[in-house]
């Protein structure tokens, strides 16, 4: 771009000015490649625009003006994309920063949401089934309260690494909140979600024993052979299941199918 802007500049004439369309594959290159793309491309620009100016033998009062025109142009556009480069790091910061938990450095309920609602529409369009599963640490207030709000959050992060460990790279855990948290196990029907969960619950087990703590879960579980009919319906039918769980006395895992207007749910002690 930067030799197709010079030689247009060459054939033009001294008559128009391409400031603009050379600043172009600069904020390109530090828009997608960063600061040292930017401002490699900022010197090849000036420099580029530096040669035109002597091949098209254009003429000036005194034979420096040419250099330090090119060193002007070149300070402008090294200024402009290391500001576009500062300006897309901080976007994708942020857009991390709002998809994740600050804690735990998992998704968080936001992100988990926007992950849940795509697989619903694949759903629809593919027919492959998901599963959602929804689960707290059961007495997590007394870990708080007996051993102090850090082991609490130490728990949650430990607990959290050794889930984002366990599943598959394209499913996502998520905390929603407190000691709540829940996982999307993609293309996962009701038999591989019972295996899938069975091995997940003594993964969790097994971390919170290496903090010398014997912390249960109370799990509820649904598999989706047919989309649901909102996002809140989603989330209450994982919220009944759990809830079933910690009335049944913690530690425990309640697994439900959706199909359709139809669901059966039992329970494994």
């Amino acid at each position: 771009m930067c030799g197709l802007v010079g030689w247009l500049g060459v054939y033009a004439g001294n008559e128009f000015s391409f400031v603009v369309l050379y600043l172009v594959p600069a904020l390109l290159v530090a828009w997608f490649s960063g600061v040292k793309g930017g401002l490699f491309i900022s010197f090849f620009s000036a420099l580029t625009w530096l040669i035109g100016d002597i091949i098209g033998d254009r003429s000036y009062t005194a034979a420096y003006i040419p250099y330090v025109n090119a060193l002007s142009r070149m300070l402008l556009y090294a200024i402009i994309t290391t500001l576009a480069a500062v300006l897309r790091k901080q976007l994708l910061t942020a857009k991390k920063t709002s998809n994740e938990d600050f804690l735990t450095k998992i998704s968080n309920s936001r992100a988990f949401f926007n992950y849940a609602s795509m697989e619903v529409e694949r759903l629809k369009r593919y027919k492959a089934p998901f599963t959602i599963v929804y689960f707290d640490v059961d007495d997590f207030k007394g870990v708080n309260d007996n051993h102090g709000h850090n082991a609490g959050d130490a728990l949650l992060v430990g607990l959290a690494r050794a889930i984002r460990n366990h599943i598959r790279p394209t499913d996502v855990v998520a905390r929603m909140g407190g000691d709540e948290f829940a996982i999307l196990l993609l293309e996962t029907n009701p038999e591989q979600a019972r295996t899938a969960v069975g091995k997940l619950d003594e993964v969790m087990r097994d971390s919170m024993k290496s903090n010398g703590m014997n912390i249960t879960f109370s799990i509820g579980v649904v598999t989706f052979l047919t989309p649901p009919k909102s996002m809140d319906e989603l989330v209450r039918l994982a919220d009944e299941m759990m809830y079933l769980s910690k009335k049944g006395g913690k530690n425990s895992v309640n697994y439900s199918v959706y199909n359709q207007d139809k669901k059966k749910s039992d329970t494994n002690l």
